[in-house]
């Protein structure tokens, strides 16, 4: 593995370069490679935003392919006084390949990452090992894919991504806070399309250039910059319902269930039909619709709804024939009945209207303080519609939790510490976010970091007050 970072300096690698320049590098990178890499270091993300970015990419312009991962994020501003960022590639050659996990994998797990660059501008050792953090360990595979079993229900849609061992175009929606839950999504997507073929997607998290989104195969979009999808792609809603995905039908989705490639004797099982493959393969998607227009496009046979509201009719009216003859029996007695359970249908429906009112608002804290009380009052709604609701609450409750404290902390060191009241409220919102964890099954370990620093902190200020 070989490295190059691109930052703002006073003086660059190269003599007579400063400004935004190649601060370090492996000597071994050919001239060309590195003018390459310069011309891949851009960071002009859209306007008001310095998110986080991973790349990747294959360059074939040398004479071997090079697998490059890339990280390019803020860095504050520079000596100049200008907003500065860092951009650092890690550079791979084939015959490394073998011994690594997937690249989205390494973006998540490689410790070395440089988030700013100090000291002067330096070639980087020779023939260094590997990082321990990146290679793949012995009989280590990430798949059953936990991860999309933990947000969709079923680790057969990490096929989604690649259906029948070719990766499809694929856009998810979502903010920066998503940038480590896809990059795990990634990492298990490629692990379904089995050894090289991890190599072989181009992807992003994010846009960084203003040239737009690049030549990617799986990114990570904004719903404002939805503009950029290209038709035939499909789109992956993760704040959406995810009741309408559905993994293919195929060994790649079996695959990424059981983390062992089903015998070609069982290849049977899938569809030989490519029209009937493919509505297997997007089933949820479209062809690359939106997920939401998935509730229409399933009910799209025609004739076949016409013959079931046919049925229904007929069954309808003999129903209301009946009680006209015989609606004379003891109507008190069957009107006590039903009532009652029109109640408990009502309060459920209540309950899931205000959930969906918490949610459309961004009110995610609400929303998942009532999706416990429904959870309680009806555990078996809450058990058929755990699908729809759990992976929005795990992408977002902690966030918005984090977002709650950071704000109480502040107010909190303005003041020069809580006031009683304040440590009241902040005591039961630590209690309540400690209950919301442990329902929602969110660890530690599920948490992005810079989330557990602030209920850290939080924790510690009750504690010193």
């Amino acid at each position: 593995m070989r490295q190059l970072i691109f930052t703002s300096a006073l003086s660059g690698l190269a003599s007579g370069r400063s400004g935004f320049c190649t601060v370090a590098r492996h000597a071994s990178l050919r001239e060309r490679t590195v003018a390459e890499l310069e011309r891949m270091s851009e960071y002009k993300p859209p306007a008001g935003e310095r998110p986080t970015v991973f790349l990747f990419r294959v360059y074939s312009g040398g004479n071997e392919p090079l697998y490059i991962l890339t990280r390019a994020g803020d860095a504050g501003t520079d000596d100049f006084g200008r907003a500065n960022y860092v951009v650092h590639h890690l550079i791979f050659r084939r015959n490394e390949l073998e011994k690594l996990l997937p690249p989205a994998e390494i973006a998540l797990r490689f410790q070395g990452w440089c988030k700013k660059f100090e000291g002067e501008p330096r070639y980087l050792p020779e023939d260094e090992p590997l990082p321990p953090e990146i290679l793949r360990a012995e009989g280590e595979s990430l798949l059953p894919a936990k991860r999309w079993e933990e947000l969709t229900g079923d680790a057969g849609n990490a096929a989604l991504l690649c259906p029948h061992g070719d990766a499809r175009a694929t856009i998810f929606l979502g903010d920066e806070t998503c940038t480590e839950t896809v990059l795990g999504l990634f990492a298990e997507s490629s692990e379904a399309l089995g050894g090289i073929g991890a190599w072989g997607v181009a992807f992003s998290t994010g846009i960084c250039s203003e040239n737009g989104a690049g030549r990617f195969l799986w990114r990570r979009l904004n719903e404002s910059e939805i503009s950029v999808r290209r038709p035939g792609d499909l789109i992956l809603d993760f704040l959406a319902p995810l009741e309408f995905l559905h993994a293919p039908q195929t060994r790649f989705a079996a695959f990424a269930r059981t983390g062992i490639f089903p015998k070609a004797a069982d290849a049977k099982k899938e569809r030989k039909s490519p029209e009937a493959s493919e509505k297997n393969a997007s089933s949820g998607a479209g062809n690359g619709a939106d997920v939401a227009d998935q509730p229409y496009k399933r009910f799209a046979d025609i004739a076949g709804t016409a013959k079931f509201l046919g049925i229904s009719a007929i069954v309808v009216a003999i129903v209301i024939a009946c009680v006209v003859f015989w609606g004379t029996g003891d109507t008190k007695q069957a009107g006590s009945a039903v009532p009652g359970e029109v109640t408990v249908a009502g309060k459920a429906e209540a309950f899931r209207r205000i959930l969906d009112q918490k949610i459309n608002s961004e009110d995610f804290i609400s929303a998942a303080e009532v999706w416990l009380e429904f959870a309680r009052a009806f555990p078996q709604d809450a058990t058929r519609l755990a699908g729809v609701y759990l992976p929005r609450f795990k992408l977002k409750v902690a966030d918005a939790y984090a977002k709650y404290f950071s704000e109480r902390i502040a107010v909190a060191e303005l003041a020069g510490g809580l006031s009683a009241e304040s440590r009241r409220e902040l005591d039961a919102k630590l209690a309540r976010f400690r209950r919301v964890c442990e329902k929602l099954d969110l660890t530690p370990q599920r948490l992005q970091k810079k989330n557990v620093a602030v209920f850290e902190k939080a924790e510690a200020l009750l504690s010193s007050n």
